[in-house]
């Protein structure tokens, strides 16, 4: 079998049993202008023509495509699929009317029946949804209706129980302003009073400073002298207080220097009783811890004769003995120290007194200021207490005002729609949009 046998048979084959089938309209001039552009369609095909379809397959068809939309029963669905052949029917007899009278073709065809089925059941879907929209806003309109009033009614409520509330915040609040007023003017006199006591104290710490500082300045004058006797007396061995006392006979300078030592220390100032005074074995004990503080004023005024003497100086002693410049330094320390306690000791009393008044005057002013603390905390706490009343008083204001705004559009809101509530809630007919 060649090429062209094999192409011929499938030729053959493909033409014997490919069938095309074209499924056309006669309505308007798109039909006849292909027939005339394309004769093969009248030459080359076998033509059936389907007529119009019998009453009984019109209302087949239009039970088919109504079989699956809710209607509400059988009956209602099978008097539509009958309206639908009742109007295709009519449509037919009055376009073969319109040929005889007019001699002009309008073609009604299965097609057209179909549509006027898909046009009734989406006009049908439409309206259904237009209608359930409709009627979900008339039930929302109802419920919101519903929801105002009771509003009104739990506002109504609240704003009787916020005018109690308003007035008791009220009076509370002009208690609180009486009060916060006199705690104010009693802290403004206490604070009066504190500053003149500060004012008081202040004053008595200078004078207690100046005397304290008078005093002090007395005292540097005597304690340089002192602390270089000590120094000196430090200084002082066993060796040398043996060499004082071996002298047979001593120097001028140091039998006038234990002399002023055994004046100080109580003793007869011949150089016997001194050498016993340097023998005691507690001598620098004596003349370490001598109560420098209380010198009989007879056993100063005997010791100025010493130092007045312009020979009984250190530098002097010294050329005689080291040991008798230390006994001299100390006796000259305590001298001046003397002199110097004489004068600080009225001072010091002048400075006791003053330091303890400034002390009553301190602990006074410690409770002065403390009580005013107190009433400036009191202040500030009835303050705070205060403008938290005053928040409270105008939020609970600013709430009734509020509530009574909402009221008043509640109100014209419930009343200009009272009617439509009663026609949508108490239909005068069975056809009514809402039925409860």
């Amino acid at each position: 079998m060649s090429k062209d046998s094999l192409y011929n048979t499938f030729i053959n084959r493909v033409r014997d049993n490919l069938h095309i089938i074209l499924c056309m309209s006669p309505v308007g001039e798109a039909f006849r202008s292909r027939c005339r552009q394309f004769p093969s369609l009248i030459n080359c095909c076998t033509i059936d023509w389907y007529m119009e379809w019998p009453a009984e397959a019109l209302n087949s068809v239009s039970e088919r495509f109504l079989s699956g939309i809710e209607l509400g029963s059988d009956d209602v669905r099978q008097a539509v699929a009958s309206m639908c052949v009742d109007i295709h029917v009519s449509v037919t007899k009055t376009s073969e009317a319109f040929y005889n009278e007019l001699r002009r073709r309008f073609y009604v065809t299965p097609k057209s029946y179909l549509d006027l089925i898909h046009l009734y059941t989406s006009l049908l879907d439409e309206k259904r949804t237009e209608l359930g929209g409709a009627r979900d806003r008339l039930l929302n309109g109802l419920q919101k209706l519903d929801e105002t009033n009771a509003l009104v009614a739990a506002m109504k409520i609240e704003l009787g129980e916020l005018q109690p509330v308003l007035k008791e915040k009220a009076a509370a609040t002009e208690i609180l302003l009486v009060q916060v007023a006199g705690d104010k003017e009693e802290a403004a006199l206490v604070e009066t009073a504190v500053a003149a006591e500060e004012a008081v104290a202040t004053k008595q710490a200078e004078e207690t400073k100046l005397i304290a500082a008078s005093a002090q300045a007395d005292l540097d004058e005597a304690m340089p002298a002192l602390e270089s006797a000590v120094k000196s007396l430090n200084a002082l061995n066993k060796a040398d207080i043996v060499e004082v006392k071996g002298f047979p006979k001593p120097p001028p300078l140091v039998q006038m220097t234990m002399e002023a030592v055994c004046l100080l220390l109580g003793e007869k100032t011949d150089w016997d009783t001194a050498k016993k005074v340097l023998g005691k074995s507690d001598f620098m004990s004596l003349l370490f811890e001598y109560d420098k503080d209380h010198i009989k004023p007879k056993i100063v005024k005997a010791l100025t004769k010493y130092v007045d003497n312009p020979e009984y100086t250190p530098e002097h002693v010294a050329r005689q003995s080291k040991a008798a410049m230390s006994l001299c330094m100390w006796t000259r320390a305590m001298h001046t120290y003397s002199r110097v306690a004489k004068v600080v000791k009225p001072k010091r009393a002048a400075l006791k007194a003053a330091e303890d008044a400034l002390a009553d005057t301190m602990a006074q002013l410690r409770a002065a200021q403390d009580k005013l603390r107190s009433v400036k905390d009191n202040v500030a706490a009835l303050e705070q207490q205060l403008t938290q009343a005053m928040d409270d008083q105008q939020s609970l204001k600013d709430l009734a005002e509020l509530t009574v705004r909402r009221l008043a559009r509640a109100e014209k809101l419930t009343s200009g729609l009272a009617d439509e509530q009663v026609r949508f809630v108490f239909p005068k007919s069975r056809h009514s949009v809402y039925r409860p």
